[in-house]
């Protein structure tokens, strides 16, 4: 398996500094090969004494990676490559998740109870009665953390105040164990003794919203870019789950291994942490390498790095030679092939990007092809007038900021650009 540099421990408290340097796939340049989702390893356990097994992984705003290793800590990597043992004396660290103030919660699931760790490692047991086999937290805005019980198919909500209510609990939950709330307020659920994944809507009510077939073993699931990526720990994959219930292959053949690369040359080996960056485009997953005498020796644990092709991605790639049409197939061809996905902000940010470097018609196209795909977004269709005011086309652009102002009326930047344009 790749891995990065790594040093030996400075201190007693168990610091590596890990080599940022990006593994292209063996072998190949970059150039030479179409952009696409891409697998790298950041370290492997061998280096790190103690590190257990795979757990949750949580990431907080400032990039900060929490990995539970389901024994006694929680390790944090900064996001310069620094590792260090957060917090000890667990059981059985399994899920966790960061509070509005930075805050980690950890889940012991062999101790049915929730530790808070504070940014600073100061440790508190915050709640230890009414769990069965924690795994799982998503943390409300209000504070309330939902957990889910494995042991006993159920999700508990924890008040801020600590109580401990049961909020749904159904047949469709089967050692529920990731859990992430959408950015519409609702949960979502894999469990790790059946395929289904089940969306809990805020009056508590399970429904099922898809199936993950396979091997089984479904792990952690979080949400990023207009949609779900959920570990299969017993398939050795990662897979991307829409909100319509399609759900595709994302990442690993099927075969265990550690090989980086494209994500769909990758292997993994029993995944089941999984985290967004605050971007959206990085996933950080950890996957379970044990040697071959189960056992006998030490586990070892890899931490991977899962970069997400983006739109922007795609559309740099094309040259200027390619003309509008290659440009129009490049972004269509994208797009049916994540058709769940955000790419809005994407493209208009490449849209300005081919502006200022001079490429004008394939900014103003890339606008206009954003505008045609959200017709009712006030924002595609704000930035597609401005392309049109930049190349003097002012009657055009006029038109689009009056559709602004139809989707919303109170857009100020639309309401002074159309004065601007109708006085010439």
């Amino acid at each position: 398996m790749s891995s990065s540099r790594r040093r030996p421990f400075r201190s007693a408290s168990a610091l590596v500094l890990l080599g940022a340097t990006c593994l292209l796939p063996s072998g190949v340049a970059a150039q030479e090969r179409a952009p696409t989702d891409s697998v790298r390893t950041l370290f492997v356990s061998d280096s790190v004494p103690g590190f257990g097994a795979v757990g949750g992984v949580a990431v907080d705003a400032l990039g900060y990676r929490y990995l539970a290793d389901f024994r006694n800590a929680v390790w944090r990597l900064s996001p310069d490559g620094m590792l260090e043992r957060f917090a000890d004396g667990l059981y059985g660290a399994s899920g966790n998740a960061i509070g509005p103030r930075g805050e980690l919660y950890q889940s012991s699931f062999h101790g049915n109870y929730i530790t808070r760790v504070e940014r600073d490692g100061t440790m508190e047991t915050w709640v230890d009665e009414g769990l069965a086999g924690p795994v799982g937290i998503a943390v409300a805005e209000d504070g309330a953390l939902f957990v889910t019980s494995c042991n006993d198919g159920s999700i508990q909500r924890v008040a801020p105040d600590r109580t401990v209510t049961t909020f749904a609990r159904s047949e469709l939950l089967a050692c529920p164990n990731g859990i992430t709330f959408d950015d519409r307020g609702d949960l979502w659920v894999v469990n790790f003794n059946n395929p289904h994944v089940v969306r809990i809507m805020a009056d508590g009510t399970v429904t099922s919203a898809a199936q993950i077939t396979g091997a089984g073993g479904n792990g952690h699931i979080t949400f990023a870019r207009d949609g779900f990526y959920v570990t299969q720990f017993r398939g050795n994959r990662i897979f991307r789950l829409e909100r319509d219930g399609s759900v595709r292959a994302l990442a690993g053949t099927g075969q265990p291994g550690g090989a980086d690369g494209p994500a769909l040359e990758a292997t993994f080996t029993r995944p089941n942490g999984i985290a967004a960056g605050p971007s959206g485009d990085v996933l950080w997953v950890n996957d379970l390498v044990e040697r071959p005498a189960l056992g006998r020796g030490a586990t070892r644990v890899a931490f991977r790095e899962i970069r997400l092709l983006s739109l922007a991605d795609v559309l740099a790639q094309v040259s200027s030679e390619a003309g509008v049409e290659g440009l129009e197939e490049a972004y269509r061809r994208y797009r049916a092939r994540r058709p769940g996905e955000e790419t809005s902000p994407s493209a208009v940010t490449q849209a300005y990007a081919f502006l200022s470097g001079g490429r004008v018609g394939d900014g103003v196209a890339l606008l206009r092809l954003n505008a045609e795909s959200y017709p009712d977004d006030a924002n595609a269709q704000f930035h597609l007038g401005e392309g049109y005011r930049y190349t003097g086309r002012l009657e055009e652009a006029a038109a689009r900021y009056r559709r602004v102002l139809e989707l919303a009326p109170e857009h100020g930047q639309a309401a002074a650009r159309l004065e601007l344009v109708a006085g010439g």
